[in-house]
């Protein structure tokens, strides 16, 4: 299986938090995405100073702050979750976890800054939103979508993002579908850590 990812998946992980909680807590989760965007990229565009690998550490530790990776990694895996052992499960968490930091902060901090311009914040249910943005990256206008869930000990978190309306959750739930149809798990496995191995040669 080959796993694609959208063009525009640097707007991913636009939506972090960085600010200390008690600070934070106060202020709408929109208005906790928009004081949070521009620290990431700070961090992403600090120049040479700090070296890759420390900005990738500096994001992740943002990023879980406000995405449930556990969460998506398992909405995208849907029922192909229970073809995995514990230790898959726990392997492939952490697979993709670090792939989708690596994709991100290469491809950010290599291109210009984008402009990111929060629209509204659209109900979905009693303790789940939808927070509409457009992000202008490489002369391009991309519509981003978050998803975010009220969730129990976490707050809001979210779960998922639409980019261009398409959810980057089905559209890897559809490719891992693909895979398991002919293939593995330690397979799926095995072409993750080479996607991983790929970036961490250049």
């Amino acid at each position: 299986m080959r796993l694609t990812k959208p063009s525009t998946i640097v707007a991913i992980f636009l939506a972090i938090l960085t600010a200390g909680y008690s600070a934070i807590a106060k202020l709408s989760p929109q208005e906790q995405l928009q004081a949070s965007i521009s620290e990431v990229i700070e961090i992403l565009h600090s120049g040479s100073d700090i070296p890759t690998d420390e900005k990738r550490a500096l994001v992740l530790e943002q990023l879980q702050t406000r995405f449930s990776f556990d969460i998506i990694i398992r909405r995208t895996l849907g029922r192909n979750w229970n073809r995995l052992d514990e230790s898959q499960q726990d392997r492939i968490t952490i697979l993709i976890t670090d792939l989708l930091i690596k994709t991100y902060t290469a491809e950010l901090a290599s291109g210009e800054k984008p402009q990111v311009n929060f629209l509204k914040t659209e109900d979905l249910d009693s303790n789940k939103i939808e927070i509409h943005t457009s992000v202008t990256y490489k002369n391009a206008l991309v519509s981003v979508n978050y998803r975010l869930a009220n969730i129990k000990s976490r707050g809001w978190q979210v779960y998922d993002v639409l980019v261009e309306g398409t959810s980057i959750v089905s559209n890897y739930r559809g490719q891992i579908d693909e895979h398991f149809q002919t293939k593995s798990a330690e397979e799926l496995l095995d072409v993750i850590a080479s996607k991983i191995e790929n970036y961490d040669s250049e």
